[in-house]
């Protein structure tokens, strides 16, 4: 009898969470009134940003439940990370970002990275420090080098800066849906949570296109 309760109570739970309604200015905040470009069919994709920084815990231990989010792979979806700059040493790992989306294995230097930062306290606070690290992944330092240096790189940074700007970012980590949603941290409460409420809107966003005139 008690396992019969204990099941019936798990699948009620699960029901519930599934059907969670969350609320504007409580658990997101919205950015722009107007209907999304995605909503308005003038792109096909849904645009899910992740505001980061390497050297934040909560955006390491993140960075492992949205390697897990399978909706973030489906075809309508475009994740994008976003590396945020809000100080000098910030601005440098923004650049060892854009440096490794030029090799083929950017996830896997991506979460070395992060994994060098936290779990062996590596602090990459220097360019040499950062050379180290591009050396232990059997990479070209030199090539790294002038790519982390060039003029590409210091554009990117700044059109991320510029986004990051516009959405008004306080803390990391953060989502932004089709620049109109936003999910902090402080909102969320958990990294399930983030999740899940991405999800939602998610959600909304394809019906308010399929209803769209």
């Amino acid at each position: 009898m008690l396992k019969k309760i204990l099941i019936t109570y798990i699948l009620f739970s699960s029901l519930l969470l599934a059907n969670e309604e969350f609320i504007e200015g409580v658990d997101f905040e919205l950015i722009l009134n107007n209907p999304s470009s995605y909503v308005q069919k003038q792109n096909d994709k849904i645009q899910v940003v992740e505001a980061f920084w390497y050297g934040c815990p909560h955006c390491y231990i993140f960075d492992e439940y949205l390697s897990k989010w399978e909706l973030k792979d489906e075809n309508d979806i475009e994740f994008i990370n976003m590396p945020v700059v809000f100080n000098k040493p910030w601005l440098l790992h923004a650049r060892v970002f854009y440096t490794f989306k030029k090799f083929n294995n950017y996830s896997e230097l991506h979460q070395k990275f992060f994994y060098a930062f936290h779990e062996q306290q590596r602090k990459f606070n220097s360019i040499e420090t950062i050379m180290n690290f591009f050396d232990s992944q059997n990479i070209d330092v030199e090539k790294a080098r002038e790519i982390l240096l060039s003029d590409e790189v210091s554009k990117k940074v700044q059109e991320a800066n510029y986004m990051l700007e516009t959405y008004k970012i306080g803390s990391v980590p953060a989502i932004v849906i089709n620049n109109k949603y936003k999910i902090s941290g402080s909102m969320a409460k958990t990294y399930a949570r983030m999740i899940e409420i991405s999800e939602y809107i998610i959600r909304m966003e394809r019906e308010s296109r399929a209803k769209y005139e």
